[in-house]
This record gives structure tokens, sequence and C-alpha cells, in this order.
């Protein structure tokens, strides 16, 4: 199947585009920041309508594994830890192969769930901001001569969620899995008897890990141990969680601009 992707412009107009310009270009690189330095001067931005401050958290430099942010919250004077997950594309075939509307079908990684849940293990809450501006607006497929077409609205927002919600939601409604078709995000699997230890983690962090006696990774890589015997996975993400931002007693919408 091929596809094509294409921004709406101003005019109407569509504009072929592709996950490599967006990667390239996308609106949080306008001016060369990194990522979370974007948000942190969006968050200054929009700071009337919400009652967070957030900044990049000093633990950051010299720990690459560390959330990416400091949060603070008016009316609270302990400061949280904070992740922002950056959106530019929707996920085109939510609703067809999930149920879920492309509009507002957000996709998270498995393997940041699972290392949010060591955070959480500790006692400490990850306050997880997820950044939204659709740059991509349409995909066309062509398949057997054959071509549809998935759509969605220009839509910008930013919205907020505790991993401790999320996390109650991933264990009681499960969310759909979407695995990455790229070669280099395909994970190992593992046989009864391989990697025992680590299979245990996997299917105790979600049991559809585990089918007719094989347990799938959710990294390209199988995972690491650090000195102090915290595992973690390595790799490519292989794998994600498909949530409906419009799921309200999940997602807290902060601010939303929609066409």
């Amino acid at each position: 199947m091929a596809f094509k992707l294409f921004k709406k412009m101003p005019d109407g107009e569509l504009k072929l585009t592709s996950f490599d310009d967006l990667e390239n270009k996308a609106f949080w690189c306008a001016h060369g920041e990194k990522q979370e330095l974007a948000f942190v001067e969006v968050m200054k931005k929009i700071r009337k309508s919400t009652p967070y401050v957030v900044s990049i958290h000093p633990e950051k430099v010299s720990d690459q594994f560390h959330p990416d942010l400091l949060v603070q919250k008016d009316g609270i004077p302990e400061a949280m830890i904070g992740e922002v997950k950056i959106k530019n594309s929707p996920l085109f075939f939510g609703e067809k192969k999930y149920g879920i509307p492309a509009q507002h079908a957000l996709t998270m990684d498995l393997k940041d769930s699972f290392n949010y849940l060591n955070w959480l293990s500790k006692g400490v809450d990850i306050t997880i901001f997820i950044w939204v501006c659709w740059e991509a607006h349409c995909m066309k497929t062509e398949f057997n001569g054959n071509t549809k077409s998935y759509e969605v609205l220009p839509m910008k927002g930013v919205w907020l969620t505790k991993f401790s919600v999320l996390r109650k939601f991933e264990e009681e409604t499960p969310p759909p899995i979407h695995w990455y078709n790229e070669p280099f995000r395909h994970p190992p699997i593992y046989s009864s008897g391989q990697e025992i230890e680590w299979c245990r983690r996997l299917i105790q962090f979600d049991c559809r890990l585990e089918e007719n006696g094989y347990t799938k990774n959710i990294t390209s890589r199988g995972y690491m141990k650090t000195e102090s015997g915290v595992m973690f996975p390595a790799g490519h993400s292989s794998a994600s969680y498909v949530f409906d931002l419009n799921n309200e007693s999940v997602f807290q919408r902060l601010v939303y601009k929609l066409g």
C-alpha cells in the first residue's frame, strides 16, 4: 500500500508533505529550538490560560533518562516532575483500525508508560503534557488502483494528565496497541525460558504482550539494566497505546483551537 501526506494551506490547497519533512520542519523547530525548550516558551505564552509554569528540570542536564520538566502549579508549593509529548501528525487510521477518531487520536509509546511506572512505584507521579499541532491534515492511500482519503481539521492545543490517572485507565480499560511497521522498530520475541525476569516484567506491565507461549518486547533492542537493578526498554519504540484526547476522565484540556 502506498500513501501520501498533505498539509492544508490557508487557501484550502493541499500541499504534499512527508514524515521526514514533518520531523525536520515541524512547528517546534521553526527557530531551531529543542522540543522541550519550545514547549517551555509556549507555556509562557499561554500563562494567563493555565495555572501551570514549566521549566527544564535541572536533573536533565546530568541524567538523560530523567523526565524533562519541572512543573509548578498555582496554589501548590511543591514542584512536580513532568514530561511533554509533542505530536504533529495524527493517526489517520485511528477510527478505521481502533475506533478512535483520527482528529483526537493520541499515540503514546508503551516504553514511556513502562518507564513512568518505575517512577510511580517510588511515589513519583509524572505530570504529562500533550502538545498537539497537526501539521499533516490529509492522507491518501492507494492499493490495487483504489484511492482512499483520510482527513482531519487543523488543530492546536495542550492537554494534561497525571500518569497515575493514565495508568489506571490502561489497566481498567486497556487501550488498543498500535505496532509500528518500520523494520528498525521490530521487537525481539522471547520464547519460554528466555529472559525470564524481563518477560515477567513485560507481562506484568501488559498481559497482552504474551501470546501462545511467546512474549513480545516493546522496543527494538530488548532491555538494559542499571547498576541498581532498574530495568529499562532499550532501542526504538516498537508500539504505542492509542488514546482518545476527548476522554475528559483522563485528559484535561488547557488550550484548544480547532480549524
